[in-house]
């Protein structure tokens, strides 16, 4: 088949997948519009569309605020006034109006992902009840189409011009695909229709440079344990192998949500050449801005964007055919003068190595310092992502070597680390002192702690999670290529002949020429440039930070996008 022809049947199948779907837990509505849409199961549909149009009129059925996700339906629900409307009965179309015109369905959380939920929700909502009254805001359609669509554009402009504060988020990326391409597929405005269009092509860009076979690789901002533990559970993951494929596997449980199934808009002919012609090695680097969520909520906040204008987070990521390894490598800490500076290394996912290969996300290895839950969010620093309210940790990596530090000094926090090794994926395994030594295929792989530790052997973590008390400790990864060594035990030989060094009191860490401390890491001496002065720098994809002006290549062709029109 061509891959267009592929592409269709990878969205049939998807779309038989929805349609076969029970909605008795379909929260948001997403499955239940688009069964009727599609005029499958429809008493349950109903009943369920019935349910969610009507969010405000009954608890929330997991105890939540009803504001906390009101967005997540108010975006879902849009379907079912654009696509099947005239087919609904009388008490749903009731309810849908009361929920658009007299409810607030504005977020209280203020993650952007919220804040142009919101925004796009309600600007198509007043797109289509365009001689009504929005009662909740005491505005007219009119002007809230107005006000809203100017939100949009200056939205998706600052993002073009500096990526997205959920940096690489592989859930949220997703939320924000949906979105955009609910925009897309109703938006009468002609600049936001093709600017929503260029976004996803870069939503997706940024993915594709920083992946292989549809793994995910390196620093993540905002994801949960179970995409940190499994790439494949990430929304991203799922758009990758809908759009290109993942080398002919295909997750048949994966739930797109009702616009990229119903939607026209595919990505671009150079966006596919990209994520099929890439040849390997290459390094990628990237600049994030920081996420500053007051910025958005509500009304746009200029003075809080303009003291956050320069701030950083520098990523850098090296993709061979074997592995991917990439971090954080350095992040400025938000102004002191700004509300939203608590939010930093919020569920973030600080480095990785990745073993793309085995076409299994948990195929990977990363440390953490946990969070204590019984004093943290679950959702802000838990087991495994995020460091919100602590920040203990800094790192950096070159193209084979990663280094981590940590100082953990809060009183409520957990006086330790842990790492995820997975011993599953690995054909050999040697541990000696602090050492843990493995081979992937032709991988040598060396894990060091700078404290001892243990790996749990029972319970829910048990052959994955490795474990190393103390308060100060120092990380490294350290992966080299099978032809150098003959054997595991002779790689281990030449690691212990010149092993990492941790200086606890100055706390700073250093292995085969690859240095980190609190201010800086740098390699053979050398600091990187920081801030990066591109928002993207691979052999595929390059933008200076600030222009929004993407030049893309596959090696072959190219294109230009540019976002200032």
């Amino acid at each position: 088949m061509t891959e267009t022809a592929e592409f269709e049947a990878r969205r049939a199948r998807a779309l038989d997948t929805i349609l076969s779907r029970s909605v008795d837990r379909d929260l948001y509505g997403g499955i239940c519009v688009l069964q009727v849409i599609k005029g499958v199961n429809l008493d349950a549909a109903e009943k369920q569309l019935l349910f969610t149009a009507n969010w405000f009129e009954h608890p929330h059925p997991n105890g939540r605020n009803l504001r906390g996700e009101a967005d997540f339906a108010s975006i879902r629900l849009i379907h079912a006034l654009f696509g099947c409307y005239d087919r609904l009965n009388d008490e749903i179309r009731a309810a849908l109006e009361n929920f658009y015109l007299r409810r607030d369905y504005s977020s209280i959380y203020g993650s952007e992902n919220h804040a142009l939920m919101y925004r796009v929700s309600r600007c198509l909502a007043a797109q289509f009840y365009h001689d009504r009254m929005f009662e909740q805001y005491g505005k007219t359609a009119e002007t809230v189409l107005k006000e809203d669509e100017a939100y949009i554009d200056e939205f998706l402009m600052y993002r073009a011009k500096r990526a997205w504060g959920e940096f690489d988020s592989m859930g949220y990326g997703a939320e924000i695909m949906l979105i955009l391409n609910t925009l897309y597929m109703y938006t009468k405005n002609a600049v936001l229709k093709k600017k929503a269009a260029m976004m996803m092509d870069m939503i997706l860009l940024d993915m594709i440079v920083d992946s292989k076979n549809g793994m995910y690789g390196g620093a993540h901002g905002r994801i949960y344990p179970a995409s940190a533990l499994n790439s494949a559970n990430g929304g991203m993951y799922r758009y990758y192998c809908f759009y290109f494929g993942a080398e002919g596997r295909y997750p048949e449980h994966l739930i797109y949500g009702t616009a990229p199934l119903l939607s026209e808009s595919t990505p671009a002919d150079i966006v596919c050449k990209v994520a099929k012609n890439r040849t390997y090695p290459y390094e990628n680097r990237e600049r994030k801005h920081l996420h500053c969520c007051e910025a958005w909520a509500g009304e746009i906040n200029r003075d809080i964007l303009r003291e956050v204008e320069g701030y950083s987070i520098d990523k850098y990521l090296y993709l061979s055919d074997k592995y991917l390894l990439g971090s954080v490598i350095r992040q400025d800490k938000y102004p002191d003068t700004i509300p939203c500076g608590h939010y930093a290394h919020h569920q973030q996912h600080e480095w990785e190595l990745t073993f793309p290969d085995t076409g299994d996300g948990r195929a990977k290895i990363f440390s953490h310092h946990p969070g204590n839950e019984a004093y943290h969010s679950q959702h802000q620093h838990n087991l495994w992502t995020g460091d919100i309210g602590c920040n203990c940790g800094t790192h950096f990596c070159s193209k084979d070597t990663a280094i981590s530090l940590y100082h953990i000094t809060g009183e409520h926090e957990f006086r330790r680390i842990h790492a995820y090794i997975p011993t599953q994926f690995f054909e050999e395994m040697k541990t000696e002192e602090n050492f843990i030594f493995l081979r992937h295929h032709a991988l040598y792989i060396m894990v060091w702690f700078s404290s001892p530790y243990h790996m749990v052997t029972e319970g829910e973590t048990a052959g994955y999670e490795t474990v190393s008390e103390g308060d100060k400790h120092a990380f490294v990864c350290h992966v080299a290529d099978g032809v150098d060594f003959e054997t595991l035990d002779a790689f281990a030989a030449a690691m212990k002949a010149q092993p990492p060094v941790f200086d606890s009191e100055k706390m700073t860490a250093d292995f085969c020429g690859v240095h980190l401390d609190y201010s800086s890491g740098s390699i053979d001496g050398k600091v990187p440039e920081h801030p990066y002065s591109m928002l993207y720098d691979s052999p595929y994809l390059k933008s200076v930070y600030g222009s929004g002006i993407l030049k893309i290549t596959d090696g072959c062709e190219s294109a230009v996008y540019d976002f200032n029109f």
